[in-house]
């Protein structure tokens, strides 16, 4: 079976990967464990990078938030 991709450029997707991101910026220091990896799985389900890889990210590139 097919793995089912996410279209990333319609609006509502876009719409949805900008509320789940305010959220998480939001909640994330006071998210559970368990809480934490499920946003793991959303955005890997919607082919985003994790809050994990976002850090290493911008610690690469000598951006910190």
């Amino acid at each position: 079976m097919k793995k089912p991709v996410s279209n990333i450029a319609t609006a509502m997707t876009q719409k949805l990967i900008h509320l789940l991101q305010q959220l998480e910026d939001a909640e994330y220091k006071k998210m559970s464990n368990a809480g934490k990896k499920q946003f793991d799985k959303i955005w890997k389900l919607l082919g985003q990078p994790t809050n994990a890889e976002l850090k290493k990210i911008k610690n690469k590139n000598g951006i910190n938030k």
